[in-house]
């Protein structure tokens, strides 16, 4: 059994104070707060080692290569995927980019996608080709068969979000994979907001391509996975060359590329931010991700109870009926305004803005929200105390 105290006990930031009372932080969808292994880890590997990887037959380079491989390891239990298929980059966008410019993109092709996406997950492919998205349902879901209408023989790519870092709806990306299989064109899952929320099982969705960031798990900033079958990665052309992507060299410029992942891993890569990412994966592994599910369903019921009863404020699609995370955005409050007063007489940390997603805002006719997001070490106590913050101000932020 674990409590809440357990949770936060292992995240120091928790313990910060703001006029003798426990800092709130509902900004975890922008990134989630450091687990306090990851950051020992992390420092460990700064003051007692701080050797490059995979290129020296000292023990101080073995060490750090082979925690490194753990990771990689690791994150391949998490996706249920083979090593080969792991590649660390440095965050989700570089991930997706990784494969934008790996299939070579021309004038005439188009990517499928939707309205809900994050902008990495949307200017990758808009600056490469024709980027077609699809609208949302009543529930805030991309229309899948808006999506069969829009894929034809052009479509290089479906690049879908597993959860919404706006409104937290999980997206059903078995769905899409099914439809992607059926018309025969890959698809790139964007996990970047899922992958400390629910499972991840590559070989049941059946996607070619999933990318995740670190820092969105309890990890380090500046670290990523990009997930691709053997086959999808295989097809990729690589575009950034370096040491550790290749093999052999030739005077003339050519060179024999290394075998996947490797090939896409060039120069020297972020090595304490993998070895934090371990850690994060670890404590995940500890606890079990369905623990964690359990526990943010049970904050995602309450939060959009709770916000549903105050009078006069809004949030985006709160009459869906699918799965959500606990990530709320209200919409008819001035984001900026709210984000700064619920900090800095309150203690609680939000987020206001388009929260990179103008598209989504842009559909529903507005410019900002206010966002809280919360995560499995947060409290029905910090909701309230949320809850109770914007009903006294709710007069001074609505717009």
């Amino acid at each position: 059994m674990h409590s809440d105290t357990n949770f936060r006990q292992m995240f120091p930031a928790l313990k910060r104070e703001h006029d003798g009372k426990s800092l709130i932080y509902f900004d975890n969808a922008a990134t989630t707060l450091k687990h306090v292994d990851v950051i020992r880890a992390v420092e460990g590997y700064y003051s007692q080692n701080g050797a490059n990887i995979h290129r020296g037959r000292h023990y101080l380079s073995e060490e750090a290569s082979e925690i490194y491989e753990e990771c990689r390891q690791r994150a391949a239990r998490f996706l249920n995927a083979s090593t080969a298929e792991i590649v660390f980059t440095h965050g989700t966008t570089h991930s997706i980019n990784i494969v934008a410019d790996g299939l070579n993109l021309q004038a005439g092709d188009n990517v499928v996608g939707s309205v809900l996406e994050h902008h990495s997950n949307i200017l990758p492919w808009a600056s490469r080709c024709t980027y077609r998205p699809v609208a949302l349902n009543e529930n805030g879901l991309p229309d899948i068969e808006q999506a069969r209408q829009l894929i034809n023989k052009n479509t290089r790519l479906i690049a879908i979000t597993h959860v919404s870092n706006v409104t937290g709806v999980i997206v059903p990306v078995e769905q899409w994979c099914r439809l992607a299989q059926e018309l025969g064109v890959p698809i790139l899952i964007d996990a970047a907001q899922a992958a400390s929320h629910i499972a991840l099982d590559t070989q049941k969705m059946g996607c070619d391509f999933l990318a995740l960031s670190a820092h969105k798990m309890f990890g380090p900033s500046g670290c990523g996975v990009l997930y691709g079958s053997a086959k999808a990665l295989r097809s990729l052309k690589v575009k950034t060359l370096g040491g550790g992507a290749v093999s052999r060299v030739y005077a003339d410029g050519r060179c024999d590329l290394r075998d996947i992942p490797w090939r896409f891993e060039s120069g020297t890569p972020p090595i304490a931010s993998v070895i934090g990412l371990n850690q994060a994966l670890r404590y995940i592994e500890s606890i079990g991700i369905g623990t964690i599910a359990e526990k943010n369903d049970n904050l995602a019921r309450t939060l959009y109870d709770r916000f549903s009863q105050i009078d006069g404020l809004e949030f985006m699609y709160s009459q869906s009926k699918v799965p959500r995370v606990p990530i709320i955005s209200l919409t008819n409050v001035r984001g900026d305004v709210a984000t700064r007063v619920l900090s800095d007489s309150y203690g609680i940390m939000t987020r206001g803005g388009h929260h990179c997603a103008h598209p989504l805002h842009e559909s529903l006719q507005l410019t900002s929200s206010l966002r809280l997001s919360l995560h499995h070490y947060n409290t029905e106590a910090e909701i309230k105390a949320a809850f109770d913050a914007l009903e006294q101000l709710k007069d001074i932020i609505r717009s």
